[in-house]
């Protein structure tokens, strides 16, 4: 089962202090391990799905009928598209001849002895078992908010937001006071890329990752594509992309993170199209802004979700919502999920991350995922 993971980074570790080089040596070690790990798994287990179901489906069918059924289908849809050229198909009734089509196959698996709805059962629930073992990948996730929407409660998260700190304001830092806010970037010296794909063999999945660190930019964009559409067909793509600095913790405990974001671009696009009556399919695209705090004692990003889409069905349909308005201000408020010592100086990742899957039987996916954003400001302070 295909799958991959790749990471690039601009992680200097001779930018930290020498006795704190081996701590964010070892946490990068762990991050790729983990990363790689889990992305592993998530292939084999979505494999097994895949090899169960198609089990259930022969033992339902027998090879011989099943054999008769896909060649049927093949047929059916060849005839279809045929069907469709000009000048005949100019005014072709397509939804009629697609009922027609469905009718035929429907005949045959009765005339097998079995019931239709049993091999769309099998579809709809190998789907469902596709998309919890592809599922969420580890992060702590809590919602994020329009600003401008949001206005009070941003106000009160931190004293610092009296102040324009997107136009770059700086307040002066009270050195006695170990649990105040600091505020980084932009610039941001240095940046963090990492993606991981998911794709059975009727799927494309591809993603562009960009990033302007001198600016705070970055934009993720996914696309899961499936031209050919078999039984069980299933794809992911995870991208996260981050600016990343340096973070001196002037106290023992967990980081707390307020991200404020202009969003650049953000827009869901999906085309479906049903090839067969068997037919089942679902896709789910989300992005988040995060946090990657690269640290031995964090085991996983924190994360805003900004933007989800979802669209489940089979009947021809093109997509195209944006959820986000450009040029606006959004904010995500995250802590860590583990803590660091006083004194430990590592590297701190904020960006976005995209996880988009679908899962389609004998359905045509084009999805796509497009997400840009410019990170203003980041306050961070440590919390018990």
């Amino acid at each position: 089962m295909p799958h991959c993971y790749c990471a690039t980074r601009k992680l200097p570790l001779d930018m930290l202090p020498a006795k704190q080089r081996p701590l964010t040596a070892k946490a990068l070690e762990q991050h790729e391990a983990r990363e790689r790990k889990t992305s592993e798994s998530r292939g084999k287990k979505a494999e097994a799905v895949v090899d169960g179901a198609r089990r259930q489906l022969h033992d339902l069918l027998g090879s011989k009928n099943l054999s008769a059924l896909r060649s049927a289908m093949r047929q059916e849809n060849t005839a279809l598209r045929d069907l469709r050229e000009p000048p005949g198909g100019l005014s072709l009734d397509f939804d009629k001849a697609n009922k027609a089509r469905k009718k035929k196959i429907d005949s045959l698996v009765k005339k097998f002895g079995f019931n239709p709805q049993q091999v769309r059962d099998i579809g709809r629930s190998t789907g469902d078992k596709l998309r919890e073992v592809l599922g969420t990948p580890a992060g702590t996730v809590t919602p994020g908010f329009n600003l401008a929407q949001n206005l009070s409660k941003w106000t009160d998260l931190s004293p610092l937001h009296k102040f324009p700190l997107d136009w770059g304001v700086r307040p002066p830092l009270d050195v006695t006071d170990p649990n105040q806010w600091q505020i980084f970037g932009p610039e941001f010296p240095f940046w963090n890329q990492a993606f991981d794909g998911v794709e059975s063999d009727s799927f494309v999945v591809r993603r562009e990752c960009l990033q302007d660190e001198r600016f705070g930019f970055v934009a993720n964009w996914v696309t899961m594509i499936c031209t050919d559409a078999d039984n069980f067909d299933f794809a992911s793509g995870l991208a996260d992309t981050e600016v990343v600095f340096i973070y001196e913790a002037p106290t023992s405990g967990r980081l707390e993170v307020i991200i404020d974001a202009s969003n650049a671009a953000g827009k869901h696009d999906l085309r479906i199209e049903n090839e067969f009556g068997f037919s089942s399919h679902q896709t789910d695209q989300s992005n988040y802004l995060s946090l990657n705090v690269f640290h031995p004692n964090v085991s996983e990003r924190s994360l805003s979700l900004m933007s989800h889409f979802r669209a489940t069905g089979v009947d021809d349909r093109t997509y195209s919502e944006a959820s986000l308005t450009p040029g606006a201000h959004y904010y995500g408020h995250m802590v860590s999920n583990g803590t660091v010592a006083g004194g430990d100086t590592f590297f701190v990742g904020v960006g976005t991350r995209t996880f988009d899957i679908t899962s389609a039987d004998d359905v045509a996916v084009n999805s796509s995922s497009d997400f840009q954003w410019l990170i203003r400001s980041v306050e961070v302070r440590i919390v018990p």
